[in-house]
């Protein structure tokens, strides 16, 4: 199991400022590699309430299941075991999980169901000593656009993220995590 301390800064994006952001990094569509994440909890939403996030990641070559928990603003503690194709399929079709630490401390809470996937096109380039992703995402009848940052530090982070915001003319969003941008849609859908 790996893990890591994540230091991220979000923003959401019209097409427009996608476009135009993949323009200005010189990106083509090559660079961008799809992926799809589905996301579990149990039935009274032990992850969410702890504002953590429990996810499996399905990449071209390889499976990861990650676990992600709060630990001060722009900052998770991420774990993260890689899976193999027999484990990812085992989880996607009978949502049987193998045995992983970070499971076993909430066997208790209930069984764990797929509340839902997304999709999304990722590009991920060395950006001023962190990792700047761009994101095109879809789920349900929703595709949205995001730009990502992670870096070593928040203080310094902060400031490249939004100097990036800034020199691109983007204004500074609430930006929710995927889960969450994922599961406000599904409860309007609901209710």
């Amino acid at each position: 199991m790996h893990s890591e301390r994540e230091i991220e800064f979000k923003n959401l994006l019209t097409k427009e400022e996608f476009q135009s952001l993949i323009a200005a990094l010189g990106l083509t569509n090559t660079d961008f590699q799809t992926q799809t994440n589905y996301y579990f909890d149990t039935p009274e939403s032990y992850f969410k309430e702890h504002k953590m996030g429990f996810r499996l990641r399905v990449l071209p070559n390889h499976n990861e299941l990650t676990l992600k928990a709060p630990i001060q603003a722009h900052v998770m503690e991420e774990k993260t075991v890689l899976l193999s194709d027999k484990e990812r399929d085992a989880i996607i079709h009978e949502t049987r999980f193998p045995s992983v630490p970070f499971l076993e401390q909430i066997k208790d809470k209930g069984p764990l169901t797929c509340i839902g996937s997304m999709q999304t096109d990722r590009a991920q380039i060395p950006y001023n000593n962190g990792i700047l992703f761009l994101d095109h995402s879809f789920y349900s009848r929703i595709e949205d656009f995001e730009v990502e940052y992670e870096c070593k530090d928040v203080e310094t982070g902060q400031k490249v993220f939004l100097q990036l915001l800034e020199e691109h003319q983007i204004p500074l969003r609430t930006t929710d995590k995927k889960i969450a941008r994922l599961m406000k849609y599904n409860n309007s859908l609901k209710g």
